[in-house]
């Protein structure tokens, strides 16, 4: 690490001009939140494996930002060469740098791996002293990572209109609509989830997502794409070819949008009328496709382009003036799942909650045998019989990779969703954790277990959290898992109108903790892909400002995870996936139209983790529903030892 650090400030010195420092953020050229193995420049350089998360490095120190989520992490993972900056607590990154760094300071960065927004708010924040953010020549971190890994040409694969519900033409369609009536003529896609949903494609270039490192450019009358040719298989070439898409090279994407800005980008298929490109005559505004002509005037020929999710790099090409900077159509086309999604993604839930469901069998059973444990039903310190050298023993990536075999067999898996969280007792406290098979620890009988784990399917995309015990939970952790299950019951039942933010919503989690004197430093929900990132925008429930963007809307899957997490001693968290859906209110005040949720998945509660005294009846009888609803759901899915398990860990509570 130190060689690291003292090789990337050799070449500050030598860059042309020379660097005060050096920004090295964790997203790549697509601004990604999961990146492939040889993107994760800055976890090489710092040592920090989260997800989220940017390092600083000046002349004489190293410095790394991130998140509540990454306290604990982080503090464990950086070496004593580094400084943990705690977002929300200390300095924002770019605020730190404007008052700690000389006048005149230039500040590096890799333009491709950075945001127009963020460029944009550090250069703000610079102007007051004269500092300037500097594109570097090449990324520096990439001269000092002598054993990066090769790029690889993993295949482009069609995902077919059974699972995808809509077509490529008939999304083309709608996104050229929302291109006319923003007098924009083309648009730039940069967000990896993004591409692959508009030209129903998927991949395997980042770990757990589905996706093509690729770009897309939409015109008012052609498609490019913009990716490896290698990874286009002769169907996949003629799937382009068959909707109206150009293929270029990946790397053409600079040149093209030079192009693009001085209105010179063409396809010389652009003029096909193909099914995919519906023909525009851009002099006359008119736009001529499948269905009833609709006319409308263009202002201005701006090109659309998203400041989360496009690279500094591509928008300096551009002139500003002809740029409309707002997020792209896309990201709430996306979210709003069509039927054919919704379903998918319910079936997806049904065959991930059998597999839980059978892991957690199979789990209860080894924890009883291997270490006296009191079990799943049971409550009571477990026996603890000293174990023999070659006795079986459960580690968290084990049994983690246990729960992989239940869902890998079932129909459409194509791979987990996230690396899993599998967490033993001090460990379940650290909220994004990820265990190591080297380092991890044995599973504990008097310990709270918790595993957060999601998969993709071909249909769907699956995210779930449960927290258990196998012996005898004390009083506190009772309370504060019912705490955490009053607030995530509370969310999941909440009526609100139309036009309701997720900041508007998170609250309604945190308030039973809230009573305690308890709080979680995560936000409540996000948004989750079909057969895409489990991570997906624009909405989510939190805390933060952003989340007021974008308000919650029919068709919308969503997470609901409250949580609570002691350093040192344990950590509680639950999630299921909710679709949101109309309300069904007595009365309609203001005719705003109310929504709720349903909740898609299934998989019980543990029953002795819940202080039956601290719940209302409403919340009884809820809890008394759902269980209905996962024997009814899974018990297809189950043989008659786990059909019997199952049938005990739902009984109805006692109001």
């Amino acid at each position: 690490m130190a060689d690291t650090l003292a090789a990337l400030r050799s070449l500050m010195s030598s860059h042309s001009p020379s660097l005060h420092a050096l920004i090295i953020p964790s997203e790549d050229y697509h601004q990604s939140e999961y990146v492939s193995a040889r993107d994760k420049r800055r976890a090489f350089v710092s040592g920090f494996t989260g997800s989220a998360g940017l390092a600083l490095i000046t002349m004489d120190e190293a410095l790394l930002w991130t998140d509540g989520r990454y306290f604990l992490q982080a503090a464990q993972q950086l070496s004593d060469q580094w400084k943990l900056m705690r977002m929300g607590e200390d300095p924002p990154v770019d605020i730190w740098m404007a008052n700690n760094l000389p006048k005149d300071a230039a500040i590096g960065v890799d333009t491709w791996c950075v945001s127009v927004d963020t460029a944009q708010k550090w250069e703000c924040a610079f102007a007051k002293k004269q500092q300037k953010l500097v594109q570097t020549t090449r990324n520096l971190v990439d001269d000092v990572w002598k054993n990066r890994l090769p790029a690889q040409a993993n295949p482009v694969i069609v995902h077919p209109l059974q699972f995808a519900g809509q077509s490529v033409a008939e999304k083309l369609k709608e996104l050229r609509k929302k291109l006319v009536l923003g007098k924009a003529c083309a648009i730039i896609i940069t967000a990896l989830d993004e591409v692959a949903w508009l030209y129903n494609v998927r991949g395997s270039d980042v770990s757990y997502c589905p996706v093509v490192h690729a770009f897309a450019i939409v015109t008012i009358d052609s498609a490019f794409f913009y990716v490896d040719k290698q990874k286009l298989s002769p169907e996949a070439n003629s799937y382009m070819e068959e909707n109206g898409i150009m293929v270029r090279d990946y790397g053409d994407v600079s040149s093209d949008v030079v192009l693009l800005a001085s209105n010179q980008l063409t396809s010389c298929s652009s003029t096909k009328g193909s099914k995919g490109n519906p023909k525009i005559d851009v002099r006359n505004a008119t736009y001529v496709g499948n269905s009833a002509s609709h006319v409308a005037e263009f202002v201005n020929d701006l090109i659309w382009v998203d400041p989360g999710a496009c690279c500094f790099a591509l928008y300096s090409k551009l002139s500003a003036d002809k740029v409309l900077l707002q997020q792209s159509p896309l990201a709430l086309a996306k979210a709003l799942k069509n039927p054919v999604e919704i379903e998918g993604l319910k079936k997806a839930h049904f065959r991930d909650g059998a597999a839980v469901v059978q892991y957690l069998v199979w789990l209860d059973k080894q924890m009883q045998e291997i270490y006296g444990a009191s079990g799943y039903f049971m409550e009571a310190e477990s026996t603890k019989q000293k174990k023999q050298l070659g006795t079986k023993r459960l580690t968290e990536v084990s049994v983690s990779d246990k729960l992989e075999e239940f869902r890998a067999s079932k129909e459409h898996f194509r791979g987990l969703s996230f690396p899993t969280t599998s967490s033993v007792g001090s460990n379940a406290a650290i909220i994004h954790y990820k265990p190591d098979a080297e380092t991890c620890a044995e599973l504990d009988p008097d310990c709270i277990y918790l595993f957060d784990s999601g998969a993709q399917y071909l249909d769907g995309t699956t995210d779930i959290t449960r927290t258990i015990h196998f012996g005898k939970p004390s009083p506190h952790e009772k309370s504060s898992y019912t705490a955490v299950l009053k607030g995530h019951i509370s969310l999941g039942n909440a009526r609100f109108p139309n036009g309701t933010n997720g900041q508007a919503l998170d609250i309604l989690a945190r308030i039973p903790l809230w009573k305690d004197g308890l709080d979680y430093r995560h936000g409540t929900g996000h948004g989750i892909g079909s057969y895409l990132n489990v991570h997906e925008g624009p909405h989510n429930i939190s805390f933060r400002p952003s989340a007021r963007d974008v308000p919650l809307q029919v068709s919308m899957a969503v997470t609901d995870e409250p949580g609570y997490y002691e350093d040192g001693n344990f950590g509680i968290r639950i999630e299921n996936v909710l679709i949101v859906k109309e309300g069904n209110t007595k009365f309609n005040f203001g005719n705003k139209g109310y929504l709720s949720f349903e909740h898609i998945t299934w998989a019980p509660y543990q029953r002795k983790l819940i202080d039956v005294s601290l719940l209302i009846p409403e919340e009884i009888e809820w809890l008394n529903e759902y269980h209905a609803k996962c024997r009814e759901i899974l018990t297809p899915y189950l043989n008659t030892c786990e059909m019997e398990w199952l049938k005990k860990a739902t009984e109805p509570i006692a109001a």
